[in-house]
């Protein structure tokens, strides 16, 4: 890597065209002034040591692995550190959590909104060193790390309005319905539904949105009367460590300990043994898309539920009406933010040729304002990929798409550390360059004038989480949400993002799957459908039979 920063990635023959590059990273936007003290008020306020243990709650049973060091991506100094947990560890939280299960789920719906709303009252009032501390593991702008710990608070908002769903004075909800056959409802037969809670339900969350996606599926499966176990990405301990300690403390102060627990596990052969285990009754996984076919062999044979939310290679349609400032602002934000490392991020861009050279102009300039650096910093918007793996993955791509005949117009170099260009490309529609999620901040630009060809450049990568059209036309816009296969479109917004609470998920290599929206609280549980007959009422059975006893 030392290496690779000595070089320009892209020789001037890779491009016919003038790059446009710029280098406003580290050396030119200093760190911030107080940053260790900083780090040390934030750990201290949620209780993180130097060193930490494997799981929380603690399970003191003996454990010979190495602290592990998290490191700060903007520095790449350590933070503090964690064990890894072993599978005795592993398999004593699961026991605790089946037995916190059996004893919440008789808790009426009612009284389990209300706690978990006291919870997120706990996050919120951590809410800046919560904010902080993904800054520092992550290397997120504060304001994006604010903004995840707000999309909490609007779905605990979402669950407050629908609670009926959870029960309300019962501990699950029931749906009495009169029976189909006229006989017996004149002799009081009634139909009816219970929604009741699996028992342990299992998160696993990737490094980039440690805190909002635990919380989408920990949230409505706690409120549907579940217990939850957490294996975040190895990356991302610290952040997910600080959550479980202030969302279980406040459940174990309401009397209910040991109702979310996580570990920290970076090792194969245990999480592929954690998957196994029938004593978690559902996943719900995110992560890369070779991580999810890693997962389904482990859990498919066994017939369990799971959810998966995996990668997505978002393009964005920029029409011949669109109003092309908006295309380009919300380009830049969709492309450029999180440092290209959100799952809806935009990795391509379809612009018209009649607006082609004024789109792709002004999005060369939009990414030349952009300031890269210390993500602490106010005036950045734009901090480090989050480990040194990412700016592997940043150059082999670059080169990758080289060779497929992309070129570069813009960015493309690497900074210092894990800082990196954002970087612009143009490749001809149909290009393989198109086909594959490459999780840095990269983003192809390609012109097109036929719209359909688009539609099945998009259905063709297998992908299908977000997308975004701009355009005047209503009509333009339904026919791209009727034969574009995602799970998300907007219309004159991009594809980075999506609104709290609702149907969040995709087709295809995404997994198929919703997280939230209608089904928020189904997800975690299963149905129960009963005929219920009085006692000594005659008999009468399905499609009219007789039987002559």
């Amino acid at each position: 890597l030392q290496q690779m920063q000595r070089f320009l990635l892209f020789s001037r023959n890779f491009s016919t065209k003038k790059t446009y590059t710029w280098l406003k990273g580290p050396r030119d936007i200093p760190l911030l002034p107080n940053r260790s003290q900083l780090l040390s008020d934030t750990l201290t306020k949620l209780s993180i040591s130097k060193e930490n243990q494997a799981t929380y709650p603690l399970v003191d049973l003996p454990n010979k692995n190495p602290q592990i060091p998290r490191y700060d991506p903007t520095t790449s100094e350590p933070l503090a550190s964690v064990q890894n947990a072993t599978w005795e560890q592993t398999s004593t939280i699961i026991d605790k959590l089946t037995a916190a299960a059996d004893k919440w789920r008789k808790v009426p719906g009612d009284e389990r909104v209300d706690i978990i709303s006291e919870v997120t009252d706990a996050l919120r009032a951590n809410g800046d060193a919560l904010a902080a501390l993904e800054t520092f593991e992550i290397g997120k702008i504060p304001t994006e790390s604010r903004g995840e710990l707000v999309e909490i608070y609007e779905v605990m908002d979402v669950l407050k309005a629908r609670r009926a769903e959870a029960g309300g004075s019962k501990p699950y909800f029931t749906r009495d319905y009169p029976s189909s056959d006229p006989k017996r409802n004149e002799l009081g037969w009634i139909g009816q539904e219970r929604s009741l809670p699996l028992g342990v339900v299992g998160k696993v969350t990737a490094f980039n949105f440690p805190y909002a996606v635990y919380a989408w599926g920990a949230f409505p499966a706690l409120v549907a009367g579940n217990s939850v176990f957490w294996k975040p990405h190895p990356d991302a301990t610290l952040t997910s460590l600080a959550l479980t300690k202030i969302i279980s403390d406040t459940l174990a102060s309401r009397g209910h300990p040991n109702l979310v627990a996580m570990a920290s596990i970076a090792d194969w052969e245990l999480t592929h043994q954690l998957w196994k285990d029938e004593r978690v009754a559902m996943w719900e996984v995110t992560g890369s898309e070779a991580m999810g076919k890693s997962f389904v062999t482990q859990v498919a044979p066994s017939f369990r539920r799971y959810l998966l939310e995996l990668g997505g290679n978002n393009a964005v349609i920029v029409h011949e009406d669109a109003v092309v400032e908006n295309a380009i602002e919300s380009s830049i934000f969709g492309a450029a933010g999180t440092a290209g490392q959100r799952c809806t991020t935009t990795r391509i861009i379809y612009a018209h040729e009649s607006i082609y050279d004024k789109f792709t102009q002004g999005l060369i300039e939009g990414y030349g304002k952009l300031r890269i650096g210390d993500p602490f910093q106010p005036e950045v918007n734009v901090g480090p990929v989050h480990h040194e793996r990412q700016v592997k993955t940043y150059v082999d791509s670059l080169r990758a798409f080289k060779s497929q005949g992309s070129t570069l117009l813009a960015g493309g170099q690497l900074i210092d550390g894990n800082f990196v260009e954002p970087a612009i490309l143009t490749a001809p529609i149909g290009s393989d360059s198109l086909l594959n999620e490459h999780f840095v901040p990269i983003v192809h630009v390609v012109k097109y004038n036929d719209l359909n060809q688009v539609i099945g450049e998009i259905n063709r990568t297998g992908y299908g989480l977000s997308c975004g059209v701009f355009t005047r036309s209503e009509q333009v816009f339904e026919k791209c949400v009727e034969n574009i296969r995602v799970g998300i479109l907007n219309k004159n917004y991009g594809s980075s993002g999506a609104e709290a609470g609702e149907n969040f998920g995709g087709e295809g290599k995404t997994g198929n799957a919703r997280m939230l929206g209608p089904n928020m609280f189904k997800s975690y549980t299963r149905f129960v459908n009963s005929i219920k007959s009085p006692a000594e009422s005659k008999i009468v059975h399905a499609q009219g039979v007789t039987i002559n006893a």
